[in-house]
């Protein structure tokens, strides 16, 4: 029997997997493919659905007049609106199972992008639809289209038809290219990572166009030019350093002063407005002076006057004064006084209040010194030197109240400091002094002892020696 299993088993293997073929053939017989011919097929994505025809072809184009129509399946597998399920028809209309493009061209549910001017209304028509965006979230914004519409971008692009702006896919699609040029498809989650608006990525996002120096030659806000260097700039700040440098994320960056889809530049009257979204207490502090007031009136960018736009520096006490390189001579040197409207008195008072600062800080200087000291010799100084930082504060607290623009608010908080230093400076003072004395009486107390070691050594030498 079993000569003859070896025998059957092959045949009868052969003889179903023939069977099989034949039904599969048969049932396929005279059907037409069910969206597109094998070669496209082939080609088309995995991220695809097998009957969306849109994707079989648009991923296939190679002509140089459709490449702007060119889809492709790293273009929508990261896309968020595909990964919530959205295919092409949501957005475009059409049927998706039907190949020919003639029969979706000229219908009214199919919706085409034909220029960077249809854009806005065409991203607005879900995303400024609260009913329809409820969908995903449960309070969505809803308000970006009328804010677009208010920016730099949205003005330029309605009243002067410039196909050049920015629209949604210029910082929301991936990079291929300036303004409109941007892809339209590949929209990644504000949230991901790789967005080219996450916050580590968005001033690179808005530099594709404001860094680019023909695109932005001529342009003007306001009658001021528009310029394209705000990127280094902001780079090497103080802002761009905490940002993608120490991975601090409450840093601002663009958006944070511009605004996101309303963006326009601060004016000079908002420019403070801007700053204290962060710097709140100074603003508050610099908002309730005439010098605000002031500043407006002489068309001066409040914070930005001193501080600068975009490359802000860390401040120091060498902003404050009339010596070299302090910005109070940008105003109150004897030059500048008339065409900036700064006062002698005002250049005075800088002055002085640098004088002020600087003799606070070597006070708590002298102090530390002092205590170092102490403590190197041994002496309990923690608490002297805790206290030292309240004079610390005191100052730090007095920088910021400069910005009141009053010399007898400023010189109260340094008084605190310097009072607090004088303490502190006694408390050192008295620790070293503490340590003198402790070796005085323990010389004082030494004497006795070696003296009476001196008189046993003499007594003993004048015993006579043992007997041997």
């Amino acid at each position: 029997m079993r000569p003859a299993l070896r025998i059957i088993a092959p045949v009868a293997l052969l003889v179903g997997a023939a069977v099989v073929l034949a039904a599969q053939e048969k049932d396929g017989a005279g059907q037409p493919p069910k969206t597109a011919p094998a070669a496209k097929l082939a080609q088309a994505p995995a991220v695809a659905d097998d009957d969306n025809s849109c994707i079989q072809c648009h991923a296939t184009l190679t002509d140089e007049d459709q490449k702007r129509l060119l889809v492709t399946a790293q273009d929508l597998a990261a896309d968020v609106h595909w990964q919530k399920g959205m295919r092409c028809q949501d957005c475009h209309g059409g049927d998706p199972t039907v190949l020919e493009i003639k029969a979706h061209q000229g219908k009214d549910d199919f919706k085409t992008v034909k220029s960077a001017a249809d854009i806005p209304e065409f991203c607005g028509k879900c995303h400024a639809d609260i009913g329809f965006m409820r969908h995903y979230k449960p309070s969505p914004r809803t308000d970006q289209l009328a804010e677009y519409w208010t920016s730099g971008h949205g003005r330029q692009l309605k009243e002067k038809g410039d196909l050049k702006v920015a629209t949604c896919v210029s910082c929301h699609g991936k990079a291929h290219g300036s303004g409109a040029d941007r892809a339209k498809h590949g929209i990644l989650a504000v949230g991901d990572l790789d967005s080219p608006v996450y916050r580590t990525k968005l001033a690179k996002t808005c530099a594709r166009c404001h860094a680019d120096k023909e695109l932005m030659a001529g342009r003007e806000y306001h009658g001021r030019p528009l310029g394209h260097d705000q990127y280094a700039k902001w780079r090497d700040s103080v802002h761009g350093k905490a940002l993608l440098d120490k991975g601090d994320l409450s840093a601002p960056t663009c958006n944070n002063c511009h605004g996101n889809h309303g963006a326009v530049p601060p004016q000079v009257d908002s420019v403070a407005n801007a700053c204290g979204t962060c710097h709140g207490k100074v603003a508050k502090l610099f908002e309730g002076t005439q010098m605000r007031h002031k500043f407006e009136k002489e068309g001066l960018p409040g914070c930005a006057t001193c501080h600068n736009a975009h490359d802000i520096v860390h401040p120091t006490d060498d902003m404050l004064g009339m010596e070299r390189g302090a910005v109070c001579l940008q105003c109150h040197a004897e030059t500048e006084r008339k065409a900036k409207g700064g006062t002698l008195a005002g250049a005075e008072d800088a002055a002085k209040l640098r004088k002020s600062l600087e003799q606070l800080k070597r006070e708590i200087e002298l102090a530390d010194t002092t205590l170092s000291e102490a403590e190197r010799l041994g002496m309990e100084v923690s608490s002297p030197r805790f206290e030292l930082r309240k004079a610390t504060d005191a100052l730090t607290n007095a920088r910021s109240l400069i910005h009141t623009f009053k010399v007898s608010t400023v010189e109260t908080a340094l008084g605190e400091g310097s009072k607090v230093v004088v303490e502190v400076q006694q408390r050192a003072d008295a620790a070293l002094q503490e340590h003198d004395n402790r070796r005085i009486w323990l010389a004082a107390t030494l004497a006795p002892i070696l003296l009476v070691i001196v008189i046993l050594l003499a007594y003993i030498r004048r015993m006579p020696a043992p007997a041997e």
